[in-house]
């Protein structure tokens, strides 16, 4: 009998722990050359693990669950440079030439703010759909493009986003909307003509228990 009392014991105390290292955190990267242009299909290693990325046609990266003590391992043309990530929630990497002694890096702000976006196109598996500027053309508000352009969505008449459909008869099933990185409650908040991007992410995993119904990432120009 203890013997099972203690088993019990043991998975609640355990369920928060698995519960929060379930939560993706996002860590964004960029690899351009001196004159600014990414550098594209680049290895990007995590140092003795075998997770790993490549840089995106824009010299773009993504990882999740980046620790201070890790170091990422860049392989261009079987040459490798290695970057230790610090304190660093994103890094922008200059290569001067493919010595590995011309390399610069550090902590770039608007790696940050764009969040989830470029390590969704990395390693993260959830469904995602994404819209531009130019897709937006034609329509007079976002609720109405977000209807007719992005399937299983549904804008409420409160500028409400549903994305999964109802899960729930108690709690809320609205997704999380987030305008250049701060919460907002509706999409009718936002002017369509500023618009530069949506990111509908149907797993936001990523933004904790917040983004359990999905979340509707806005950026404006």
């Amino acid at each position: 009998m203890k013997r099972f009392l203690w088993t019990i014991a043991f998975f609640f105390v355990a369920l928060p722990a698995l519960a929060q290292n379930s939560e993706a955190v996002p860590f964004n990267g960029l690899l351009v050359d001196m004159t600014g242009k990414g550098i594209k299909n680049v290895k990007v290693e995590v140092k003795n693990t075998n997770r790993y990325t490549r840089t995106d046609k824009k010299g773009r990266f993504g990882l999740t669950n980046i620790t201070p003590q890790d170091t990422l391992v860049f392989t261009i043309k079987k040459l490798t440079h290695e970057v230790e990530v610090g304190d660093a929630k994103s890094l922008r990497i200059v290569m001067a030439s493919e010595n590995t002694d011309d390399w610069s890096a550090s902590q770039d702000d608007e790696l940050v703010d764009f969040g989830f976006m470029y390590v969704k196109r990395r390693e993260y598996t959830g469904g995602a759909s994404g819209l531009t500027e130019e897709n937006l053309q034609g329509f007079t508000n976002l609720a109405e493009a977000l209807n007719a352009l992005v399937p299983n969505v549904n804008v409420s008449s409160d500028g409400s986003v549903n994305i999964r459909g109802q899960k729930s008869l108690m709690a809320s099933n609205n997704a999380l909307i987030l305008l250049n990185n701060q919460e907002i409650g509706s999409v009718l908040d936002v002017n369509i003509y500023d618009v530069k991007s949506v990111e509908i992410l149907k797993d936001g995993e990523g933004f904790g228990s917040r983004g359990a119904n999905g979340v509707v990432v806005i950026r404006t120009k």
